[in-house]
């Protein structure tokens, strides 16, 4: 089965170019800049890398060919993509249920996803009015001034704190990075996503670019390098002991293309017949994997150039320590360290829009309706979708928001509220950890282990082949092998393990951890 005649009324793509820029834009998130350079130094650095690069060439781009070309093949939403080749195929429309999952986990993702970013748009404005104020005082010759320079050390530590113990600024932060998603999902497909990925991306990589050359100019070089690169097999052996980071490995391959999301599904269904599906799988994968690791070049040569901020980054680790904390205090002390903070923070806000674009855009797909709506009822259904489904993220991120609020700050009921505490498994957890973790260790997992299966069982090998055209039949084979047994046997290992014996684990050393406090205070002499 090929494309419907009715695809037509869809947009797509202009080409190439703009598809990859958009798919990178949509993978590249506050994950990839913060969080997967960190984690790699830390267990094994180049030892680690090549774990990495192996999970994202045997896993997450055979299953992102994968879902591109569902997208592609099926058209209409990712729920009607699925739901129509299954059928063509003569199996149950139940299979539509990827799709949903996918869907939901998407939107719920925006949710509180929208919250964070709203917090690096809060640094943004932070940094250019602090280095403004420079400027008003003391003349253009304050550009090259350290960042933060009107604060102490103590100030700029407790940036994020003030932040979230002051609800109306994080919810108006957050109202503003929603906006401005919807206003572009709601434009469409090239007038929306693709205009600003066109814009957006290459300001990205200039800014990571010039951020990556002052690092290495301006810090560490060399212990950067090592810490990234230098293969350290005992650490990575060390924590292949237990599985976890194989597992780790391979969930942040998957989580890092955005697969089991159903974006990329969504984003396939914009490529044209003429787009080659395995080389554009390939270009977005290493570009994708080629950001995480520069970026971590574009921070921690800073970071390690100062032993106290090293010191910092060892105790706090990575995430928003390190994105709040840690080097916010390391371009305090920088020459021109007011310019780089700018810089860098717009750019990372620019990897948050682009990933919120794509969540939310999964959902306004399924609101245009199928391959037989008309053009123009089409553009009429996404701007309904995309203000109704913005404003409902945005009504359950105030949730989120407000349960980030401290509450020796003020009872906000949702930094409270434990809406799953009568399950041992959520306890003690607010509604954005529930939602952070449902759609991190179940719905994108099992998504993505459903999609491997549908792609390698219920859809004939005749109909794959089509679409992903690839050069011989051994190249061919060699991805249904991989799609058929290697990726559900992964994915399928860290679904398991992310939402079943992990959290036993983490429950059992928290029990530990209690006990072994009764003890101690038992074994205390009486006064």
């Amino acid at each position: 089965m090929g494309i419907s005649s009715g695809a037509a009324n869809q947009e797509h793509w202009s080409g190439r170019a703009a598809f990859i820029l958009a798919a990178v834009g949509s993978a590249v998130g506050l994950g990839n800049l913060v969080r997967f350079p960190y984690v790699a130094g830390d267990t094994g650095g180049g030892a680690f890398v090549v774990l990495y690069l192996l999970c994202i060439l045997f896993i997450g781009i055979p299953v992102l060919m994968a879902e591109l070309y569902i997208g592609r093949r099926g058209g209409g939403s990712s729920v009607a993509a699925i739901r129509r080749l299954a059928t063509a195929e003569g199996k149950s429309s139940t299979w539509a249920l990827i799709g949903w999952i996918g869907m939901v986990a998407s939107f719920l993702i925006v949710t509180f996803y929208s919250v964070l970013a709203g917090w690096v748009l809060h640094f943004v404005l932070v940094s250019i009015g602090d280095l403004a104020a420079n400027v008003g005082e003391n003349g253009p010759g304050a550009l090259a001034a350290p960042a933060f320079a009107n604060m102490e050390e103590g100030e700029i530590s407790a940036q994020l704190g003030g932040l979230v113990s002051n609800p109306t600024r994080m919810l108006v932060m957050h109202a503003i990075f929603m906006a401005v998603t919807v206003f572009i999902v709601s434009r469409g497909v090239k007038g929306g996503i693709e205009a600003a990925a066109k814009v957006l991306m290459p300001i990205f990589f200039f800014l990571l670019i010039m951020l990556t050359l002052s690092s290495l100019v301006n810090g560490d070089a060399a212990a950067g390098f090592s810490f990234l690169f230098k293969p350290d097999f005992s650490a990575l052996a060390a924590n292949l002991i237990d599985g976890s980071i194989l597992l780790q490995a391979i969930g942040q391959a998957f989580f890092s293309l955005s697969l089991g999301s159903a974006m990329m599904v969504t984003y396939g269904i914009y490529m044209s017949r003429e787009e080659d599906i395995p080389t554009s799988a390939k270009v977005v994968g290493m570009a994708d994997t080629s950001v995480a690791l520069v970026a971590g070049l574009a921070i921690f040569p800073i970071v390690f150039s100062f032993p106290a901020l090293a010191a910092n980054l060892d105790e706090k680790g990575a995430g928003f320590a390190l994105l709040f904390d840690t080097l916010p205090l390391a371009f305090h002390q920088l020459p021109f360290g007011g310019l780089f903070a700018i810089a860098f923070f717009i750019m990372t806000l620019f990897a948050a829009l682009t990933s919120s674009i794509a969540l939310l855009e999964v959902a306004v797909a399924f609101t245009d309706g199928d391959i037989d709506v008309a053009p123009d009822q089409r553009r009429r259904r996404r701007l309904i979708g995309a203000i109704s489904l913005g404003g409902l993220a945005f009504l359950i991120g105030v949730g989120h928001a407000l349960s980030q609020v401290p509450v020796s700050v003020q009872d906000t009921f949702f930094n409270s509220w434990q809406p799953l505490g009568a399950i041992p498994l959520f306890a003690g957890k607010t509604l954005l950890d529930v939602v952070d973790f449902l759609t991190a260790n179940v719905l994108l997992l099992l998504g993505g282990f459903l999609t491997a299966i549908f792609a390698g069982w219920i859809v004939s090998t005749s109909a794959a082949k089509e679409e992903l055209r690839f050069g011989n039949e051994a190249a061919f084979g060699r991805w249904l092998f991989l799609v058929r047994w290697v990726a559900p046997a992964f994915v399928g290992a860290v679904l398991i393990y992310g939402a079943i014996i992990s959290p036993v684990l983490a429950q059992r050393a928290e029990r530990g951890s209690e006990a072994a406090q009764v003890i101690e205070e038992m074994s205390q002499p009486a006064e």
